[in-house]
């Protein structure tokens, strides 16, 4: 029976090359610089709202409408348009507020505070969700 041996050389050069793609794959994970629109985090929370708009695009909705995708949670709510627009409630990965599509919508006292207190958006989402209540003169 013969052995078969790979010189150590190749090994080493394997090895080597190993070590340099997973620093490569760090580096660029970890120090990815910029408005965070780049990274692997911010890039799954977006999928996550163009599933939800691509499957939601022509249906009706009159009210609020809440739910979980993984550890989000979702606000679906309707535009000044009469279209369906998804908000991120608690995203992880900077911008910090994620809505689709970008159209004008309204809220009410009611409907902000019910959002706020049952849901609980991240302090980005609640500031952006306030500016668009409809404030009684």
């Amino acid at each position: 029976m013969t052995r078969t041996t790979v010189p150590q050389a190749l090994l080493v050069g394997l090895c080597l090359l190993l070590l340099a793609l997973g620093g490569w794959v760090w580096l660029l994970y970890t120090h990815c610089d910029g408005d965070g629109r780049e990274s692997f985090g911010d890039k799954h929370e977006w999928s996550i709202l163009q599933v939800l708009e691509s499957r939601g695009r022509g249906t009706s909705i009159s009210g609020l409408e809440f739910s979980q995708h993984e550890e989000y949670r979702i606000l679906a709510l309707p535009a000044v348009t009469g279209e369906r627009i998804w908000i991120m409630l608690n995203p992880q990965s900077p911008p910090y507020y994620k809505q689709m599509p970008r159209t004008d919508y309204t809220l009410t006292e009611e409907q902000y505070w019910q959002i706020v207190r049952t849901k609980k958006p991240i302090s980005t989402v609640d500031e952006c969700l306030s500016s668009h209540v409809r404030r009684a003169p």
